[in-house]
């Protein structure tokens, strides 16, 4: 069996480290291009959101590399329609000619997969269960690496004072992190990690704008639709955060774990529902509860990002409006599909920056140059 699944930001990294650990060949596509995007649109109904076409690409590279099983998550039982997802790209891939096998990942088929990993494991349960425990131990673990990487390299990227270190030193170690497979040689890497991002020199006086992001989850954690917009923001001297990484993403719907630092995802629940009675998919509600916060957080600005034709987040996006309007943070909404633009994106996102500074310089009554440092070029393409 060689498997395979859609990529999402890098979430493929512990999974494959998972998947591998069970017992099954893994056998991906690379991660996504805009070749991805544009064979997967080709195949996809047009009016069907932007996160459909990508991983529909992504499953048609898979099988080209020679993947006879498709893994997909949710099967009709999510809160929108990612949950369909799978059962539509199968019949879309049957249609084209594809020989495959698709597995559905979902809470209502646990005993379908119990039944896989057992017999990937030549059907001994004691086998299969010490795999378990190690494959998923291992996955945590390179998950969590790549969530400190990432968290260290979006605080200093925006204040280095050699533009580029921290790209540089983030791809090295993630690279570092993907290729090691044993447990003793990961916990050694841990210990590294934060020692190695100590040596890039940074301008310690320097207070950078900072932006939250919100919105569609897919489209905050894969750079390919959002275009690269932390790496591009810190590139500018700003700092972003996003709500959702791949990370909290992962096991948060996995093993149900809010590993998320900045705010717990009950709280921002709760908070919204004051406004947003309930979720209308995806991560509508939850957005909404993280702008509500952002202020509080010390953000001085919220990016909402959302596939062009998402119904969850177009409904939600009279409550954006809304927050912007009373004056509490301003909040800029980008809409994306495939004929976004990299300089359109980002020339919207150059104004908003621009935006917040004069609003900063105006509350502080400091000039914003004095307040964020030197304005550096966006260059991350």
């Amino acid at each position: 069996m060689r498997v395979a699944f859609a990529h999402m930001g890098l979430i493929h990294i512990p999974l494959q480290a998972l998947f591998k650990g069970l017992g099954f060949e893994v056998v991906l596509g690379p991660v996504s291009t805009r070749n991805t995007l544009q064979t997967g649109a080709k195949h996809s109904p047009e009016m069907v959101c932007l996160p459909f076409k990508v991983t529909l690409g992504n499953m048609i590279e898979s099988l080209h590399k020679g993947a006879d099983t498709l893994l997909f998550i949710g099967a009709g039982d999510w809160s929108c329609r990612f949950g369909y997802y799978g059962r539509l790209q199968c019949s879309i891939l049957k249609e084209l000619r594809y020989d495959f096998r698709a597995i559905f990942i979902s809470k209502n088929d646990l005993r379908l997969i119990l039944t896989e990993v057992l017999s990937a494991n030549g059907g001994n349960p004691f086998r299969a269960l010490k795999n378990s425990a190690k494959s998923l131990l291992t996955a945590w673990i390179k998950s969590k690496q790549i969530e400190t990487i990432e968290t260290l390299a979006r605080k200093i990227r925006p204040v280095e004072k050699t533009d580029g270190q921290t790209d540089s030193v983030s791809r090295e170690l993630i690279n570092r992190v993907s290729k090691t497979s044993s447990v003793r040689n990961l916990l050694k890497l841990t210990r590294s990690i934060n020692q190695t991002f100590k040596t890039i020199d940074y301008h310690k006086e320097r207070k950078p704008l900072r932006i939250l992001i919100v919105g569609e989850s897919y489209c905050v954690i894969e750079p390919l639709v959002n275009f690269h917009i932390i790496e591009f923001l810190g590139h500018a001297g700003v700092f972003a955060e996003p709500f959702l990484t791949s990370h909290r993403w992962l096991f948060r719907h996995a093993l149900r774990i809010d590993d998320n630092k900045l705010l717990k995802n009950k709280r921002a629940l709760k908070d919204a529902s004051k406004i947003w009675a309930y979720p209308t998919g995806g991560e509508d509600q939850v957005s909404i509860g993280f702008a509500l916060n952002a202020r509080r957080l010390g953000f001085d600005g919220v990016i909402h990002l959302m596939p062009f034709g998402c119904m969850p987040e177009t409904a939600a996006l009279t409550v954006f409006e809304s927050i912007a309007r009373s004056g509490d943070i301003p909040v800029l909404n980008i809409s994306l599909d495939e004929h976004s633009g990299h300089t359109g994106v980002c020339t919207r996102i150059e104004a908003f920056i621009d935006l917040l500074e004069s609003q900063r310089a105006a509350r502080s009554k400091v000039s914003a140059t004095t307040t964020t440092g030197e304005k550096r070029e966006c260059n991350v393409t």
